[in-house]
């Protein structure tokens, strides 16, 4: 086969083998594109970010019949556990100037620090750090009803456990028995009215 006859056969096998570069663009029928090129990729999503919610809870101070009397406060946290930290956190720090003022006081040590170390099934874990000397006797039962019933006033709360640094402690009940078992608000009913005082001597 000559030169030139080779050179025209490679060009039109070359021509019939190209892609086209001319032409109108033509419209595919929607019909026609497979299923799914038409939809737009789903982009991710990041998860919602949990919005702080207000509850009202309420601290229980001492009176000075030695009862415990609630006063209000207004907590907010984006869960149950920072709700009720905060609530405690309320409950550390003691009566406000207003509530001094009322002659209401606390039965916690002033430096203790409370704090949420686990929330499940309703019953809050409180854990207890900060002074070295804790109440004794009647103000030791006094202020476990403190704690016990500021916590369970937060909606979602129906029992607390006590931890001392970590350390699961046996907590003082109103009859002076200790107890490891979770703590609800009617162990504690008791310090809601005021203590008995004690009868006269008869004369002798």
């Amino acid at each position: 086969m000559s030169r030139r006859r080779l050179t025209v056969v490679l060009c039109c096998l070359l021509a019939g083998c190209a892609v086209p570069t001319g032409g109108p663009a033509e419209e595919i029928p929607p019909s026609e594109v497979p299923f799914g090129l038409t939809s737009p990729s789903p982009q991710p999503t990041a998860p919602p970010t949990p919005e702080p919610s207000a509850a009202s809870g309420q601290v229980y101070l001492v009176a000075q019949d030695d009862r415990l009397v609630p006063r209000p406060r207004e907590v907010t946290g984006a869960s149950l556990a920072d709700r009720v930290g905060a609530l405690l956190d309320e409950l550390a720090a003691g009566p406000t100037a207003a509530e001094r003022d009322e002659q209401l006081s606390t039965a916690l040590p002033p430096d203790v620090e409370l704090a949420v170390a686990d929330v499940s099934d309703g019953t809050v874990t409180v854990d207890l750090s900060g002074p070295a000397e804790v109440p004794t006797g009647q103000a030791s039962r006094r202020a476990a009803a403190q704690l016990v019933l500021s916590a369970t006033s937060v909606p979602g709360v129906a029992a607390v456990v006590l931890t001392l640094d970590g350390q699961r402690i046996d907590a003082p009940l109103p009859s002076g028995e200790l107890t490891a078992e979770p703590l609800s608000a009617e162990d504690y009913t008791v310090f809601l009215t005021p203590a008995p005082t004690a009868a006269p001597a008869p004369p002798s």
